[in-house]
């Protein structure tokens, strides 16, 4: 018998490790008369089996059942093949993020100067969490929206400036905010999702780059530089323009880099 001091020596686990995996069900400590805590060579056995399933990606909860569970039996064996999928659709979303952030670095890096670019652009599936300044819609839009932000990975917060609003007399626009996807990941959302959604075709887009600050993003004196390009290469608008955000000015008192896609004919 080895008291918890010795026992945490043994197995490299903090003390107070030891205490919660108590509480989890994974050790079953005995107690001397003097009320110190005792741990035998098998709670020590238990514990590196019990690590070796955390090393495949299996909650506490889920180890110490399986630990308790009948083994080398096919529930057994299905445990590991189902883990196993888990694991690769999380590398999936872990290569996202990688991409995701490689981007950001390059936007960090870059000269921010205006840049545009003649792209084929992918469908993007939204939802909205509002219509303009209207946020109301987001309250039919709840579970959708939810479930979009569980794919965060492949998900982006975007808005969507409508055709009419960015070409009409106005001094401002008014865009919706939206939570969107590109169209070939849809089989990420449930069927429910994927009935709500709305898709926003791209194609042939002109990708503008631009800093500003969050006031001056919804200001039409900030989409001249896009106009007079637009005009210089005989291009018209064609659809709806969807703008992504970067959130590098976190704080939201400087500017901004966006990333704006604009079909055109």
């Amino acid at each position: 018998m080895y008291r918890m001091k010795e026992f945490a020596a043994m197995t490299g686990l903090p003390q107070s490790k030891i205490r919660f995996y108590e509480k989890q069900g994974l050790l079953l400590s005995d107690r001397q008369e003097n009320s110190y805590r005792v741990f035998t060579p098998e709670d020590a056995f238990r514990s590196n089996a019990f690590r070796v399933l955390l090393q495949y990606g299996f909650s506490v909860g889920e180890a110490v059942a399986m630990l308790d569970a009948k083994q080398g039996t096919h529930e057994f064996g299905q445990s590991l093949l189902e883990q196993r999928e888990k694991l690769l659709r999380e590398a999936d979303l872990i290569a996202y993020r990688l991409r995701r952030l490689d981007s950001a670095l390059d936007l960090v890096n870059s000269e921010h100067s205006l840049e545009f670019e003649l792209v084929d652009a992918h469908d993007q599936l939204y939802i909205n969490a509002s219509h303009g300044r209207d946020f109301s819609i987001s309250l039919e839009n709840e579970k959708t929206i939810a479930e979009y932000y569980d794919l965060l990975s492949v998900t982006s917060c975007a808005r969507i400036i409508k055709k009419a609003d960015l070409i009409d007399g106005s001094s401002t626009v008014d865009p919706d905010y939206v939570v969107t996807m590109t169209e070939h990941e849809k089989h990420r959302l449930s069927a429910d999702a994927r009935k709500q959604v709305t898709r926003l075709c791209l194609g042939k887009c002109i990708r503008f780059r631009r800093q500003v600050t969050r006031t001056e993003s919804v200001r039409k004196e900030t989409f001249h530089a896009l106009f007079g390009y637009l005009e210089d290469h005989g291009y018209e608008i064609r659809g709806d323009v969807i703008l992504f955000p970067s959130f590098l000015n976190l704080d939201g008192q400087g500017s901004d880099i966006e990333t704006l896609y604009v079909p055109v004919s």
